[in-house]
């Protein structure tokens, strides 16, 4: 069995380092979010949240809109590259000996074989962990089906009681971002946008953050179910 398809214990899943890519099909990944507890504790009450933008198209966006007040502790935007994020994952999950857990694996995996060293992939492949391995297994615990097409994370928030926000929603992410991106090449910066393309703007943040956030209290509830 290979790392990623191990179950996460329980330790593990309120250490990891919880990530989602956003963008477009067959496209480089617009940016790029993750999400963790801060330091040996990994508190939730110490809550970090990173958005690397990676299109330059948007980086005259970067600082220009926050998350929701009290969403986490510390929360930063980067003008970062794919290999910048990837390279810096890596590390920080070996330097701190902290899982990589992600809900759309292939994409991920295809990602960091692209953009690592031979040493790093080694590292990322170690520490990585496919999040619905844990999660079907605390599924089929609870005597719900996991047939294929069925593990969508908003049918397992649901289940795991996760509220979401009014404006999450699915296949609406992608023309949230076509918008922007028309705004931004058209007008050029943040003030200059549409009051509609700077909410769709906060709202594709707010999106990403849900599903790395949402994914932790899935992981950690079937961790906690299946100990």
């Amino acid at each position: 069995m290979g790392p990623k398809a191990k179950t996460l214990t329980v330790s593990e899943a309120q250490r990891a380092i919880y990530i989602d890519f956003e963008g477009f099909k067959g496209k480089s990944p617009t940016f790029f979010g993750w999400v963790w507890a801060i330091g040996k504790k990994a508190s939730d009450d110490h809550l970090a949240c990173i958005h690397d933008i990676h299109d330059k198209a948007l980086w005259p966006l970067v600082g220009e809109a926050e998350l929701p007040p009290g969403a986490v502790g510390t929360y930063e935007q980067r003008p970062f590259s794919v290999g910048q994020s990837i390279n810096d994952l890596a590390r920080r999950a070996d330097n701190q000996d902290r899982r990589i857990v992600s809900w759309s694996t292939h994409e991920m995996i295809k990602i960091a074989e692209s953009e690592l060293s031979p040493s790093l992939l080694r590292m990322f492949e170690h520490n990585y962990r496919d999040g619905k391995v844990t999660a079907k297994k605390w599924f089929q615990q609870l005597d719900l089906g996991t047939a294929k097409g069925t593990n969508t994370l908003v049918r397992y928030l649901e289940q795991a009681r996760y509220p979401l926000p009014d404006t999450y929603g699915l296949g609406v992410t992608t023309k949230r971002l076509k918008s922007v991106l028309s705004g931004i090449q058209n007008k050029g910066s943040w003030s200059r946008l549409l009051p509609s393309q700077q909410k769709n703007w906060e709202d594709v943040l707010l999106h990403n953050f849900v599903d790395c956030h949402g994914l932790r209290e899935i992981t950690k509830t079937a961790a906690n179910a299946l100990s």
